[in-house]
């Protein structure tokens, strides 16, 4: 009979359970480096959360497109489904841009989810029920705002 030695897994094993052990996370690690763990921000938060697909992608690339009654229809149904969904109005923003054209895309794209959340507001959706944000993309997207539910 060959007696192997013991491996590093089993001893480490072994060495938890004698010396007790802790949960290793962003504090630990904070700690044994001497930082401070960091917490996520709304737009991270929101992000995490976001489906896949959105329910709705307005396009402002084209003039006077009517989308209010596409989007009031879609809102409408989202709630009678579940009374409490959340509406998430995200407007993408191209990183790859320079910073004066990101930033012109922010006030635009602030304008454009604005203007769909009065449309979601007409269509019946309480205040409380909604959320604007921004969400960064690597790309160049389109003007456009897209709606989540959640």
């Amino acid at each position: 009979m060959r007696i192997l030695p013991p491996s590093p897994l089993l001893l480490a094993s072994v060495l938890l359970v004698t010396t007790g052990c802790e949960l290793v996370d962003q504090r630990t690690t904070a700690r044994w480096f001497g930082g401070h763990p960091t917490t996520p921000s709304q737009t991270d938060l929101a992000d995490a959360r976001l489906p896949a697909l959105p329910l709705v992608t307005v396009r402002f690339d084209q003039p006077d497109v009517d989308y209010a009654p596409t989007l009031a229809s879609a809102a409408e149904d989202a709630l009678q489904r579940k009374p409490g969904v959340v509406f998430d109005v995200v407007t993408p923003v191209p990183t790859a841009l320079p910073r004066p054209e990101q930033d012109a895309f922010v006030r635009r794209g602030a304008d454009d989810a604005r203007a769909v959340a009065a449309v979601l507001a007409t269509a019946g959706v309480p205040p409380d029920q909604l959320r604007l944000g921004l969400r960064s993309d690597g790309g160049q997207p389109v003007r456009e705002v897209l709606v989540y539910v959640r």
